[in-house]
């Protein structure tokens, strides 16, 4: 059964008892208590009556003329004398009125009253005792009231009971209207639509119930859309690595086939293309480690350590760790430290990939020679920041609120010549260094900017 069936019901069986219960009581009040209201009003004629008993000269014994002058009143007369009766125009349904009577005790004065329905008025004179009577012993007002009083009953019953419905079911409805509505929402989430908020304009605790659907569908809605950029990009991303994979692995099954050939005939050349298969396996290890770092990152599996170091120390010691390589590549790093402690709290480890990462960046992408890095160290505002730049060419500026999303690559093709990157590097950095509490931009000047700004403590000046 429906909640609103159950509402109707329930709120009409309620009314009912308690309108059954009131007219009960009622009737055992008034019936109970008071048995006799109604029967011991005398008539409105009494007093006249009284009159035309008094007014009658009893010497001479014309009865019908008093009857006559009793009639338009609605009384009989009834004459006894020594108990027996004289005169009666009494019908048969009030003939047992007179053992009822015979027994009064009678004064000279005039008696009126009534009893078991019947008003009567009684004279004595002389040897006669006139009676004026009206009604029956039979009195049946009870029962010619008890069918009105029946009707009344049942016609107020029934229209409270209508009201009753109405109102309650006005009621239901207002209180079932917004249940309906998170069915509704329900179902079109079901069915995939999440853009169709519930409306609902009272300040009851459904208002409070449809602003937590909303904000749920709003949440799922961000989800859905997260997840579809996420899968297009994890399929860009599948497709690209493909690519990535494809171009080096080519090479390394070339040279060893040129190996096995005996292309390379000399061991010069033989040395020449076992140098090359190694570094294009090496450039396929680095994408797969980026690949299994950044699904730590999405797993949460990336633990960090952190511990108090001074920025600018971690910074040169970076430099001096990547010295070597980058003479081998003709590549220039440039350390402008300010000389003051920068104390910060950082994860030793994944800030040395952020370097690691912004290093790789800007070989790959700078296309400057020669290739001048400058990394800087400085506090300002309560912040310790880290510049790190190149004298590249920089980034289009329509792409540079792109640079650090994930799998995004400024080429869009991966067909240039730099385009083997996984896009994950910069994205890495950004990951890194929020879980620091910090910030990371990017601008164009001259080449690539790229900032890192760290909680850290006040400057010492030395």
């Amino acid at each position: 059964m429906k909640t609103i069936n159950r509402i109707l019901i329930s709120s009409v069986l309620s009314a009912l008892v308690s309108i059954v219960s009131v007219l009960g009581f009622i009737t055992i009040i008034f019936f109970g208590f008071f048995p006799e209201t109604g029967k011991e009003m005398l008539d409105e004629d009494i007093f006249h009556i009284e009159k035309v008993l008094s007014s009658f000269d009893t010497t001479n014994t014309q009865w019908d003329l008093l009857s006559s002058r009793l009639k338009p009143y609605g009384y009989k007369l009834l004459v006894t004398s020594d108990g027996g009766i004289v005169y009666s125009d009494l019908e048969d349904s009030q003939a047992a009125v007179i053992e009822s009577l015979r027994d009064l005790n009678l004064s000279e004065n005039t008696l009126t009253g009534k009893a078991n329905g019947l008003t009567f008025v009684v004279r004595p004179a002389g040897f006669y005792s006139i009676f004026a009577l009206k009604g029956t012993i039979d009195d049946d007002s009870l029962i010619d009231f008890l069918p009105i009083y029946i009707i009344i009953s049942f016609i107020a019953i029934a229209m409270i009971l209508l009201l009753s419905l109405l109102f309650m079911r006005k009621m239901a409805w207002r209180a079932l209207r917004p249940l309906k509505a998170l069915s509704d929402g329900a179902k079109r989430i079901e069915c995939g639509n999440l853009s169709e908020p519930i409306v609902h304009s009272g300040k009851d605790e459904f208002a409070e119930v449809a602003v937590a659907f909303n904000h749920m569908q709003e949440s799922l809605l961000h989800e859905q859309k997260k997840t579809a950029a996420y899968e297009k990009a994890r399929t860009d991303l599948i497709a690209g690595i493909s690519h990535d994979l494809r171009t080096p692995l080519t090479s390394v099954k070339g040279y060893i086939k040129g190996l096995r050939d005996g292309v390379a005939n000399s061991p010069e050349k033989r040395e020449q293309y076992l140098s090359i298969a190694y570094k294009k396996a090496c450039d396929m290890d680095v994408l797969l480690q980026q690949l299994f770092y950044f699904s730590n990152l999405e797993t949460g599996n990336l633990p960090l350590n952190f511990s108090e170091q001074d920025l600018g120390d971690f910074v040169r010691h970076f430099a001096e760790d990547m010295q070597d390589e980058l003479d081998h590549e003709k590549i220039e790093m440039v350390v402008d430290i300010t000389s003051v402690s920068h104390s910060v709290k950082l994860d030793v480890e994944q800030m040395r990939r952020v370097l690691l990462n912004l290093t790789e960046n800007a070989v790959r992408y700078a296309s400057a020679k020669p290739l001048i890095l400058h990394v800087s160290v400085w506090y300002e505002g309560g912040m310790e920041h880290l510049m790190f730049s190149d004298n590249g060419q920089g980034v289009a500026e329509e792409h540079l609120p792109r640079l650090f999303e994930q799998f995004w690559r400024n080429d869009e093709s991966r067909g240039t010549k730099n385009g083997d990157g996984s896009g994950l590097g910069l994205y890495i950095v950004k990951y890194i260094v929020e879980a620091h509490k910090g910030l990371v931009t990017a601008r164009n000047n001259n080449g690539l900017e790229i900032k890192i700004s760290l909680p850290g403590g006040k400057e010492k000046m030395l």
